[in-house]
């Protein structure tokens, strides 16, 4: 392992949403089409194999959210899935 984005996945009032479908969605090298669904309380952690830049994607109850960032150090995501549109 080379880094871990550690994050949570709130709705537009800030509560956490559970079972919100997390997934890398481009890196510095292929990526296998693996998922994982958010905890009872809105949390996630992600593995990262190199360096890199990478785009996260979050999809949960019809809204979503991305966000960009470069490994190799832990990072600490909130995303917020907004009622007119994704935001992060």
């Amino acid at each position: 392992m080379t880094a871990r984005i550690r994050g949570v996945v709130l709705d537009a009032d800030g509560g956490p949403v559970p079972g919100a479908r997390v997934a890398l969605e481009a890196g510095p090298v292929p990526l296998p089409d693996i998922a994982l669904l958010t905890g009872a309380d809105g949390t996630f952690e992600l593995d990262l194999p190199s360096p890199g830049e990478y785009v996260v994607a979050v999809h949960g109850d019809a809204a979503s959210a991305r966000a960009r960032l470069t490994a190799p150090t832990e990072h600490v995501l909130e995303l917020r899935l907004g009622r007119a549109g994704p935001q992060v």
